[in-house]
């Protein structure tokens, strides 16, 4: 349950106008693996455009699953999840999994739905290079040859879309939220509420200003705007975060006596994995070669969780001595989140609305200038984003990364310590907010936190969104 959690976690003008065509809209087969579930989940599935400005174009398969509120009498509006990722799946068949979502607290009075975006999981799903990458990223390449592999594994995978038919260009935020104007009127509910994480959060907000008549309320966790850049953001994320962890350490009496030199110590960890990376075997039986820009990549990761703050020394520490069980417990978490994001997704939707073709590989070289905390390319990302600019032609032009002005109710949460969405994007929403909350938690991670009084806020919310919050369980930062 807390992978999924974890995971589930605009066009201006005449775009923004647009509507999907008011046909019938057609079933599309539901997957064998839902053929058997509990009375209170219903699976469908439906046909949509894989380019929504040509409905006669391409169908793609679209899936869902419906929970039913346990209070049948209810009549507050239903939930629907954004996940996160871009191409975090959401819906897994898994028997656990399952029963731990009929769990939800969020059901107690309304229906929750949950789908699988575009071209991930049970819907059409893109062929996957997450594993292809985390292979590139345990090879031991330097920072030039990194970026070759990317290229390479970019090649392959384009022609694997080319053979199958598929126009990667059209799988991106206005093409999702259409998708899920589509599932709006086939479900048939007079309004929904929102809630999305990370990623998911933007494709939330981009529904909330196509289909407003829609939409009650939204719940949005760990803000990711459009008018963001894929790499830069990154590098200026990471470096505030980390910045925070040492001045969080440096205060706190304990950590400062186990760490006493941490900042220096993370400096000597990259310059030791520089001359000689670190050789470990992942479950016994992957290797994998942790050189410089892993070590960022993989201390960066680590920040996604909520003991960051506790387990960031740990992770330079053992990145300097050459051992340590948090080394396993990183890749583990690295190899889990692979295994739950299908990253020709996730590259599909940022190229065409998070990339820059005006950062050249000499641009992209001073901008590491400004953040002195990253020495080497940050491990993944750089290579992702030069080579990624070849994946697809469509671009969203830069002035319409925008969100539009909107008087929905809006809940927003954000870390402090968020090592990829920092406060700052929560300020970025509330521009367009006339009817938004914002709350920044002191909490590390992303997304984390009391998930418990999380849950109990959210639900206030949910029921009565113009009423006073009471967030008072919550570890509140005063910025």
């Amino acid at each position: 349950m807390n992978r999924l959690l974890f995971l589930a976690f605009l066009l201006i003008g005449c775009i923004y106008g647009c509507r999907t065509q008011q046909a019938e809209i057609a079933d599309a087969p539901v997957h064998e693996d839902w053929a058997e579930l509990p009375e209170e989940i219903t699976a469908g599935a439906m046909w949509v455009p894989e380019n929504h400005n040509d409905p006669e174009g391409r169908q793609i398969q679209i899936s869902y699953l419906i929970l039913k509120a346990r209070d049948s009498s209810s009549r507050e509006y239903p939930l629907i999840y954004f996940t996160g990722g871009p191409g975090g799946n959401m819906l897994d068949a898994n028997p656990e999994l399952i029963e731990a979502v009929m769990d939800l607290p969020m059901r107690d009075k309304r229906d929750v739905i949950f789908f699988d975006q575009r071209g991930i999981g049970y819907s059409s799903a893109l062929p996957d290079m997450s594993f292809a990458a985390f292979d590139i990223m345990a090879k031991d390449a330097d920072e030039n040859r990194e970026l070759e592999l990317t290229r390479e594994m970019l090649a392959e995978y384009k022609q694997q879309c080319r053979a199958l038919g598929i126009n990667p260009e059209h799988y991106n935020t206005l093409q999702n939220a259409r998708d899920v104007g589509m599932l709006f009127r086939k479900l048939g509910y007079e309004k929904y509420n929102l809630m999305g994480g990370s990623y998911g959060t933007r494709i939330a907000r981009v529904v909330q200003d196509m289909f407003p008549e829609y939409i009650n309320a939204a719940v949005l966790d760990s803000p990711s705007p459009l008018s963001g850049d894929f790499l830069m953001d990154r590098l200026s994320s990471y470096s505030l975060a980390l910045s925070r962890i040492f001045e969080y350490c440096e205060n706190q009496e304990a950590c400062a006596t186990a760490y006493p030199n941490l900042k220096e110590d993370y400096f000597r960890a990259i310059e030791r994995l520089e001359e000689n990376p670190l050789q470990v075997h992942f479950n016994d039986s992957i290797p994998v070669t942790i050189n410089a820009q892993d070590g960022i990549y993989l201390l960066r990761r680590l920040l996604y969780q909520g003991n960051a703050r506790e387990k960031a020394p740990e992770l330079i520490t053992a990145l300097l001595s050459g051992e340590g069980e948090v080394l396993q417990e990183v890749l583990q978490f690295e190899y889990a989140l692979t295994g739950g994001l299908n990253l020709t997704m996730l590259l599909s939707v940022e190229r065409f609305e998070q990339f820059n073709e005006a950062n050249t590989a000499s641009k992209i070289e001073a901008a590491y200038e400004e953040y002195p905390l990253i020495p080497v390319k940050l491990g993944f990302f750089d290579a992702f984003y030069q080579a990624g600019m070849s994946w697809h032609n469509a671009q969203l032009p830069m002035e319409e990364r925008v969100f539009r002005d909107s008087d929905i109710p809006t809940l927003i949460f954000v870390n402090r310590y968020d090592p990829v969405t920092p406060p700052k994007n929560g300020h970025l929403f509330m521009e367009h907010l006339s009817r938004g909350t914002l709350l920044v938690l002191d909490e590390g991670g992303h997304g984390s936190g009391n998930q418990q009084c999380k849950d109990s806020v959210v639900n206030a919310f949910l029921s009565a969104p113009l009423a006073p919050l009471d967030p008072g369980c919550l570890n509140l930062y005063e910025e």
